[in-house]
């Protein structure tokens, strides 16, 4: 028979036999069987963790994807290459096991497979595990998460796993996990994430579901007996200690009456406010309703009230834990407290002159680096004893070099220059020092339309029974049923007509 060169005759070819397609091939099933591993994993875990999610709906997805565009090209290659040739070639996914090239690729499938298989699997099981932990939360992405990952290992929640607070349990944030997780990756990889952090996190799920899976109201009744030992800024770093008794209060009637500080969180009532501004500091409208249906609403008359709106996506918040108890897990402490701290538990010596003060000034100078403050706390302490007090600059070297060791650590702890935060910009509403805190709503400003004024007796909350210029209440002055507030500095009566934050504000430090 003659050949027709115009017609040549066809040829069937399967498209399994290229290294490209094996290598394609082999990816796209390993790259599956670990997304049926991990997405099994993932609906039958007890918590949620967005990183978790990352791993499973974008990383084996890009392996899977991948695979499939390299065996797709090695389709196309073969294809194009016959066209060039001049082969009519029908191309199909058939088994030919009498194909040499077929054979040799099918093993090098298959030891690919084997290979994948095995890296995939335990690799992507090995990442799951991972991105359950703190540490890959707190260092993977290390300059974004320093000050929230230093800050959580020195809180009462450090072996909390950040993700049962910030998700929790369930399956109702389970979209927006995954979704914010890849949002904050993205943010991490394009450098483009806020410096500072934006607080409060606005899509955080409510404490209700989170904060009262260990804490609730009706564990709470009673007083809490508090010491507090202050030190002046002067040269002898005089100090100052105050104990009181906090009303912790509560919602167990069978332990107490249902009021003291946290009355507010009572199941029988609810409290709803409007914030005007985006990190919860400036509170204008506060409504109470009552269990006996009564409602009460508080203005401030000083400030602008905004449209209230209602429902899911309007202004008006209900009152939770994490309102007064914004900083659980990540506190960042003013200059003063934490040397207060030091003081009392002495890591600094308390008779090295003006400590507390020059402590204050070098903690809270600007820098742009951890390295630059570190530096300018060291050479700014020594330099300062060396000058106003040589002699005992050369006598107490130890205490001082000591003392230095001590402001770094805290420096370290508390402050982050490269994410620009610090105390200043991490309110913490648990108190009224540095921040507002029970001032944004105990306020005389803040009236009903009758012109009843909000409570802003401090024996609501606390009263005092012992104070005094010692280190410790042993000796001082005591009188359990309460005693009238006396100020460490002679400031009058000033006290009672202005609230704390007036003079110890975010500037200070104290």
């Amino acid at each position: 028979m003659i050949k027709d060169p115009d017609h040549p005759k066809e040829l069937r070819r399967t498209v399994f036999r290229t290294p490209l397609a094996a290598l394609g091939g082999a990816l796209f099933i390993a790259g599956l069987f670990l997304f049926l591993i991990l997405l099994m994993y993932d609906l039958s875990s007890a918590t949620e963790n967005p990183y978790r999610g990352l791993v499973t709906f974008v990383v084996v997805p890009a392996i899977l994807t991948l695979g499939a565009l390299m065996f797709v090209l090695s389709i196309f290659l073969q294809i194009r290459r016959a066209r060039r040739q001049g082969q009519n070639i029908r191309f199909s996914l058939a088994l030919d096991t009498s194909d040499p090239r077929y054979i040799r690729n099918l093993w090098l499938f298959l030891v690919l497979l084997a290979v994948l298989g095995v890296v995939v699997a335990y690799g992507g099981t090995r990442a799951y595990e991972e991105t359950e932990a703190v540490a890959f939360c707190g260092e993977t992405c290390h300059e974004v998460m320093e000050p929230q990952f230093v800050t959580y290992h020195n809180s009462p929640h450090a072996k909390v796993p950040c993700a049962d607070c910030h998700i929790g349990p369930g399956a109702s944030f389970w979209v927006k996990s995954k979704v914010d997780g890849v949002r904050q990756v993205v943010a991490t990889i394009l450098d483009s994430y806020n410096r500072p952090i934006e607080t409060p996190v606005a899509n955080l799920r409510p404490a209700q579901e989170t904060c009262e899976e260990c804490h609730w109201p009706q564990q709470f009744y009673g007083d809490k007996f508090l010491t507090r030992t202050y030190y002046r800024a002067d040269e002898e770093n005089s100090p100052w200690t105050i104990g009181m008794r906090l009303h912790i209060g509560g919602g167990n009637p069978h332990q107490g009456k249902l009021e003291g500080i946290h009355w507010h969180m009572l199941t029988q009532n609810k409290i709803d406010y409007v914030a005007s501004d985006p990190k919860r500091q400036t509170i204008p409208w506060v409504r109470v309703a009552y269990p006996n249906g009564d409602t009460v609403i508080y203005t401030n008359e000083y400030e602008e009230v905004p449209e209230i709106v209602e429902g899911p996506d309007g202004n008006v918040r209900t009152f939770d834990c994490m309102d007064c108890h914004n900083r659980p897990s990540h506190a960042f402490n003013p200059p003063a407290v934490a040397i207060n701290l030091a003081i009392g538990t002495g890591r600094i010596a308390r008779d090295l002159p003006y400590l507390r003060y020059e402590g204050i000034e070098l903690l809270n100078a600007t820098y742009e680096t951890k390295e630059e403050a570190l530096r300018a706390i060291e050479n700014g302490l020594a330099g300062f004893y060396a000058e106003d007090y040589p002699e005992l600059a050369e006598s107490r070297s130890h205490d001082i070099a000591k003392a230095v060791v001590e402001l770094q650590r805290i420096y370290r702890e508390n402050f982050f220059p490269t994410m620009k935060t610090d105390y200043r910009v991490r309110e913490n509403n648990l108190s009224h020092f540095v921040n507002d805190g029970c001032y944004r709503c105990h306020q005389e400003a803040m009236k009903t339309p009758e012109g009843k004024t909000m409570a802003t007796d401090c024996k609501t909350c606390h009263m005092i029974v012992a104070q005094g210029p010692a280190e410790s209440i042993d000796g001082l002055e005591a009188n359990l049923s309460g005693m009238e507030f006396i100020h460490p500095e002679d400031i009058d009566e000033a006290w009672k007509e202005m609230n704390c934050t007036e003079c110890h504000d975010s500037e200070s430090g104290y």
